[in-house]
């Protein structure tokens, strides 16, 4: 009933051109730049250098595989940016089906998908976990359960930082909740990779805590 009342006082409008009564309309979407996994690193789905070489630097991470639905470019930047720092939610399922695109070839391959969790401070600014509907999404396509095994330590925005800054910024910037199990196979759930060093770190936890393999999935590629 609100989200009825929502969209007559303040219709959903497109997140490229601003045209009422959808996400993102057809002209828009023929612009997003996709990332085809063929060209890409499989390891942490960096589109791959001139001549198909992958000159990421990826082999020491703690995940083993990424996939990417799209380039971090507009019209696809407008709607992660519209989600995260406005607040617009509805943008959300959009979003968690792009992601789930990207992971249908892993369709029965987790025991538990887990959305990055944002710091404390982050998820009061916004109002609510941005992460948390594009996993429950995922999770819906691949048939598998949603899980919430992390928190996030309180932390700089990784936006802020430069490369180096933000590889030492999230050491340590999750825990495994307390009493939870972390299953053997895990899938991991975030808007946007930059460096990859977000997806590491809780990666990283997550196998000291029992998971075996550690893949993860993002809407979009910096």
């Amino acid at each position: 009933m609100l989200d009825c009342v929502l969209d007559l006082i303040a219709p959903l409008k497109c997140a490229g051109c601003d045209e009422p009564g959808t996400a993102l309309c057809e002209a828009c979407w023929r612009e997003v730049v996709r990332i085809d996994p063929a060209g890409a690193c499989p390891r942490c789905g960096e589109p791959c250098a001139a001549g198909g070489r992958h000159a990421c630097g990826c082999r020491h991470a703690a995940f083993e595989a990424v996939r990417c639905f799209g380039v971090l470019a507009p019209p696809l930047s407008s709607a992660i940016a519209l989600h995260k720092d406005p607040g617009e939610r509805r943008y959300g399922p959009m979003l968690g089906a792009f992601a789930a695109t990207a992971c249908a070839e892993w369709s029965g391959w987790p025991e538990a998908v887990v959305a990055i969790p944002p710091t404390r401070s982050a998820r009061l600014r916004r109002g609510y976990d941005h992460t948390q509907p594009l996993a429950r999404v995922v999770a819906e396509r691949l048939g598998a359960p949603v899980e919430r095994l992390l928190a996030a330590r309180e932390r700089p925005d990784q936006r802020e930082l430069g490369r180096q800054a933000r590889r030492e910024n999230v050491l340590g910037a999750f825990v495994v909740r307390p009493g939870v199990r972390v299953p053997a196979r895990v899938l991991l759930v975030d808007d946007v990779m930059t460096t990859g060093s977000t997806l590491d770190a809780a990666a990283r936890v997550l196998r000291s805590h029992g998971a075996d393999a550690v893949r993860a999935v993002v809407v979009a590629r910096a």
